[in-house]
């Protein structure tokens, strides 16, 4: 796809690249072929500067994204909590792609922003809470895949083995505080550790 010389080649790579990540799975896992989508995608908003181009990623991305959390919230053995996280988190991605379309329209057509249509910084969190979800949703669905498990028994799976690490962890702190307590510059005996974690 032909883009202005005027936009850097670093930028619009990296760009690209990103994108790409999102049709890897359309394009069956070819990733000059997600890349070409990508730059199809990002061609058809015209972008002429670093901020157009920007926009045209965010619009791209955010509505991208949306349609996995859609995708995702479709699962019949997901949690109904789970579900209604992925819905809430494809509104809010929606609303940012709409968002960053009115601002590169008005960059385009040199309209003045009005207020409140410039993509906020305090958004921000909101969209990261909302793609690492995404994620999130993603790794335990590929997870249950992997294990014949379904979608609830991997997240019940990875909750018990999270809460084991975090017993594991709180022992260790144990073990180490015992050991100052009892001499610094020493470590406590075989003993001594075993019984901390039993008591776990």
């Amino acid at each position: 796809m032909p883009f202005p010389t005027t936009l850097p080649a670093a930028i619009l790579e990296t760009v690209l690249t990103r994108l790409a990540a999102l049709f890897l799975t359309g394009a069956g896992g070819n990733l000059t072929a997600a890349r070409d989508a990508a730059a199809h995608m990002l061609a058809a908003y015209h972008p002429r500067t670093t901020d157009e181009l920007r926009l045209a990623a965010n619009i791209v991305s955010f509505s991208f994204q949306a349609l996995e959390a859609l995708s995702q919230a479709a699962s019949p053995d997901m949690s109904l909590t789970r579900v209604l996280r992925l819905r809430g988190s494809a509104v809010s991605l929606s609303r940012e792609s709409a968002k960053a379309e009115r601002r590169l329209t008005q960059l385009q057509n040199s309209i003045p922003a009005q207020p409140g249509t410039e993509i906020q910084p305090e958004a921000t969190p909101r969209i990261d809470k909302a793609i690492a979800l995404i994620q999130d949703t993603g790794a335990i669905a590929a997870a249950a895949k992997a294990a014949n498990l379904t979608w609830t028994q991997a997240y019940e799976q990875r909750q018990r083995d999270t809460r084991i690490a975090a017993s594991l962890k709180r022992a260790e702190a144990r073990i180490a505080a015992q050991a100052i307590a009892v001499a610094p510059g020493t470590l406590p005996d075989q003993h001594s550790r075993t019984m901390a974690l039993e008591a776990v």
